[in-house]
């Protein structure tokens, strides 16, 4: 599948302008990082609903932005829909490396509040430009705290690596 969403997202980063691309690629991260997100991929793959509602709802996620919109009718056409909410997370990554701007992977056991999401943007911000994305993930398997990852480089601040430190300790 990551096949096809390569090519779906290869052909809507070349189909844009250069100037359309930053603004894009943050409506697909918000889109990506939205709760309902879920919900949307409900929507997608359920064959009850038609597919003309389907692409209704695809093309009001894109704000009228013609482009997006011919896009959409692309998906709809090909009888795609359903990937939709995949491809939003993928263009994000797929456009930051063709832009060599790789985004932030923030991993927490839940659906972050404004507060930690700010001081996540405040840390990017600082430590790495204000140009970096930043992509949530969530692992419900996670005890707590939040794990930073970019390029090489990974910030373990979780409840599991604090007490894999501690058994270490106590058991050595």
């Amino acid at each position: 599948m990551n096949k096809l969403l390569e090519v779906y997202s290869k052909g809507l980063y070349d189909s844009l302008r250069n100037e359309s691309i930053t603004s894009v690629v943050e409506h697909f991260q918000h889109i990506s990082n939205d709760a309902s997100v879920g919900e949307l991929t409900d929507l997608f793959k359920n064959k009850t609903v038609q597919k003309e509602e389907k692409l209704k709802a695809a093309i009001a996620l894109v704000d009228g932005d013609s482009d997006l919109e011919a896009f959409m009718k692309t998906l709809g056409n090909n009888g795609r829909l359903d990937l939709l909410p995949a491809i939003f997370s993928f263009f994000v990554d797929y456009a930051s490396r063709r832009q060599n701007n790789v985004p932030v992977k923030v991993t927490v056991n839940e659906e972050p509040n404004e507060e930690i999401k700010n001081k996540v943007s405040l840390f990017v911000t600082q430590k790495m430009g204000h140009k970096t994305p930043i992509k949530y993930e969530i692992n419900k398997a996670m005890l707590g705290g939040v794990v930073l990852k970019y390029k090489d480089n990974e910030i373990d601040l979780s409840v599991d690596n604090k007490l894999d430190g501690l058994n270490s300790v106590l058991t050595n």
